[in-house]
């Protein structure tokens, strides 16, 4: 889905997680990867997802299905983007994720599950999977980004 912000487009975080994950077909994966070739902010915070992606996967992290009760999307993102390779930091902003977006993060990310998978282990629509891994990565850019801002 393409958004439009002061006349310019942008694609919304979720499609570019989802492009990031590769679970979009290969027409749309072209059509995402020429508009990210001409806007800069999207190519930005696809570069910053897929960064997050690979730091979460190199954290020796392991997923620990433990997820309860439910959770409200956040829908007003601020699009801070982050890119950090401290692994103790990233793994201590992984704790502080609420438990569904930390299962769904780890299966995406850690345990490298399709989210068609994700949705059936964890019994939930594809699109709540797709929800919670966006809301999660969102999440832990604003977790490092405080944890940044304290060390300085």
């Amino acid at each position: 889905m393409i958004q439009t912000t002061r006349s310019i487009n942008h694609l919304d975080p979720h499609t570019l997680n989802v492009f990031v994950d590769g679970e979009m077909s290969l027409g749309e994966q072209q059509r995402i990867r020429q508009h990210v070739e001409h806007c800069r902010l999207c190519a930005l915070y696809a570069f910053s997802a897929k960064e997050l992606k690979s730091a979460v996967a190199r954290a020796g992290l392991l997923f620990d299905p433990c997820a309860t009760g439910t959770i409200k999307a956040n829908h007003t993102r601020n699009g801070a983007l982050v890119y950090f390779d401290s692994q103790p930091a990233l793994r201590a902003a992984v704790r502080q994720l609420q438990p569904i977006l930390r299962e769904a993060l780890l299966l995406c990310d850690v345990e490298e599950l399709s989210y068609g998978e994700i949705a059936l282990i964890l019994d939930i629509p594809i699109s709540t999977v797709m929800s919670r891994i966006s809301d999660a990565r969102d999440t832990l850019c604003d977790l490092l980004i405080l944890q940044l801002r304290k060390s300085q």
